[in-house]
């Protein structure tokens, strides 16, 4: 039987954890960090000036492509590099489901990035900012 992993995160930090037996430690799996989540929205962003993307055959007919906020772009960017790790992780069979811990809105974005496989992997879900916690203090919060 495979072990579930623990991943807990944030918008900037992501920690992939696994549970050796009923009375092991938890083992890092993997730390992935995103400093650029952390950065102020007008350091992320272009200094040039918006560009005009031309729809349709006239000379007059022109749409501004939809603004996106740049540390929404920097969260949804890490979101799906976590998602493809663990996506990768249930394909390849090293582990048997998933108990996601992460911030408010965070998790969504996570889950919406994974695959239907890793979605299915899915045990828990807990809406929570635990990324400073230590392992055995999320072993007691979890109860795991």
């Amino acid at each position: 039987m495979k072990n579930n992993w623990l991943v807990v995160a944030n918008a900037s930090r992501a920690r992939v954890l696994e549970k050796q037996g009923t009375e092991g430690a938890l083992v890092h799996v993997a730390d992935l960090v995103h400093p650029e989540s952390r950065q102020k929205g007008t350091d992320l962003g272009d200094d040039r000036p918006g560009r005009v993307d031309r729809i349709g055959a006239g000379l007059n007919s022109s749409a501004y492509p939809p603004h996106t906020d740049p540390r929404r772009r920097e969260h949804e960017r890490f979101a799906q590099e976590v998602a493809k790790l663990l996506s990768d992780g249930v394909a390849a069979d090293r582990c048997g489901g998933l108990l996601l811990v992460a911030s408010n809105p965070f998790l969504g974005e996570l889950k919406s990035h994974l695959s239907e496989q890793a979605t299915k992997a899915i045990v828990r879900t807990v809406p929570s900012d635990y990324t400073n916690l230590r392992e055995s203090e999320l072993e007691e919060r979890l109860q795991l």
